[in-house]
């Protein structure tokens, strides 16, 4: 089944967060009920792994161009490419190497990227409205 939706020309991806998990019944019967013509509306559940890597995925879409430089960049196309890595390597003796990899090279992205130097300076800001009582 899980071939059979992916290979549909009606997919459509949507990124839900803050739901329970009996939430996924209530989505089934929502689908099913709004599904046109004679296919029926399926629900797939990505895997953890699976769906980091997707949302890696868009937000490096969704970054905007001052957010990013060349090293940035290279970090985060590191950072995707273990995750990809990890995914494959899921089960296997290599797996905890490559998480631990990836994790150092998040590290490095987050000291050298522009976005993480805007969240740290508003962030010193905001401690030190706090600290003369604002």
């Amino acid at each position: 089944m899980v071939a059979e939706i992916l290979q549909r020309d009606d997919l459509s991806i949507y990124v839900v967060a803050g739901v329970p998990k009996s939430f996924r019944k209530k989505l089934q019967t929502f689908v099913q009920e709004e599904a046109r013509g004679d296919r029926a509306g399926e629900i797939l559940l990505l895997e953890d792994e699976l769906a980091e890597w997707l949302v890696a995925r868009v937000q490096e879409e969704k970054r905007r161009s001052h957010e990013r430089t060349p090293g940035s960049a290279a970090l985060w196309r590191a950072y995707r490419a273990l995750s990809a890595a990890r995914y494959h390597l899921k089960d296997q003796e290599m797996e905890a190497d490559v998480r631990a990899l990836r994790d150092e090279v998040e590290l490095l992205w987050q000291r050298v990227s522009p976005l993480f130097r805007t969240q740290e300076a508003a962030e010193a800001a905001a401690g030190s409205d706090a600290q003369a009582g604002v």
